[in-house]
C-alpha cells in the first residue's frame, strides 16, 4: 500500500530476487478508505511518467507487476490503469458499474495484461459467475478478510467457502486470495482450491521479508 511511488522501490528491493510477481494496492479512498499512490500526495507525477514510458516501475525486467484497483468506476478511466505496464489487472466486482467496458477492452491489450475480477464475502457469487462465464475475467481474487483497504486485518473464514465454490466451478482458473495469508492460513486455503497467495504484513511486517516468504512456502509444501 504504497503512499509514494518511491515506497514501491523500497519494497521491491526487500524481495525482487525471491519473487517474480509484486501487487500494489491503488486505492482512491472511495471505493476503499485509505489513500494510496497515486492519491495519496496530489504532486506525485509519476503516474504520468509511467504512462508515457518515461519511467518503469522498479526492477520492471525482472518483476512482473499486478495492479489491485481499490478504486471507484475504474472502468471510466480504463486507458490510465492498462498503460501502466503491469501484467495483471484486477478489478473488484463491487467497484464496477459498467462491466461491458471490461468485457470489451481491446484484445490486443488482454494479450499483454491479463484481467482479474475481485470478490469479497459480500459480494453475490451468482452475478459474479455471469461475469466470468462471458469470458470478461482471466482470472479470480478471493479476498480473505472482511474489511478490504487495510493491512494485518483477520483472516475470515468465510472466504474458505467462496474459494471451494469457485473451485467446482472452475476446476483450470487461476483462484488468487489476498488478504489474511499467513503461516497459519495457508494451507488451509490451498486445501480448498486456492493456488496462489498474496501476502503484505506475512511478508513485510517483522522479521526478514525473504526469510518469510520461504516460511510461507515451507507451509504450502507441508500440505502437500
Amino acid at each position: 500500500m504504497p503512499e509514494r511511488f518511491d515506497d514501491i522501490q523500497s519494497y521491491v528491493s526487500l524481495v525482487r530476487n525471491r519473487t517474480h510477481l509484486i501487487q500494489i494496492d491503488i486505492m482512491d479512498g472511495k471505493y476503499a478508505p485509505e489513500r494510496t499512490w497515486p492519491f495519496f500526495y496530489q504532486n506525485d507525477y509519476r503516474l504520468q511518467d509511467l504512462q508515457k514510458e518515461d519511467e518503469g516501475f522498479p526492477y520492471w525486467e525482472n518483476i512482473n507487476y499486478e495492479l489491485d484497483l481499490m478504486i471507484e468506476r475504474p472502468e471510466e478511466v480504463l486507458d490510465t490503469w492498462l498503460s501502466l505496464g503491469a501484467s495483471r489487472v484486477v478489478f473488484h466486482y463491487g467497484s464496477i458499474h459498467d462491466w461491458s467496458k471490461i468485457h470489451n477492452i481491446d484484445p490486443v491489450m488482454r494479450n499483454f495484461t491479463r484481467i482479474g475480477i475481485a470478490v469479497t464475502i459480500y459480494d453475490n457469487l451468482d452475478d459474479v459467475c455471469a461475469i466470468i462465464e462471458k469470458g470478461t475475467c482471466d482470472y479470480i481474487q478471493v479476498m480473505g478478510i472482511a474489511r478490504i483497504g487495510y493491512q494485518g486485518e483477520p483472516f475470515d473464514s468465510e472466504a474458505l467457502g467462496i474459494i471451494s465454490h469457485l473451485r467446482k466451478k472452475y476446476p483450470d482458473m487461476l483462484i488468487s486470495v489476498d488478504g489474511g495469508v499467513s503461516l497459519q492460513t495457508i494451507g488451509l486455503l490451498k486445501e480448498v482450491g486456492a493456488n496462489e497467495f498474496v501476502s503484505g504484513s506475512g511478508v513485510f511486517d517483522g522479521g526478514d521479508a525473504v526469510e518469510n516468504i520461504q516460511e510461507l512456502e515451507k507451509a504450502l509444501r507441508i500440505k502437500e
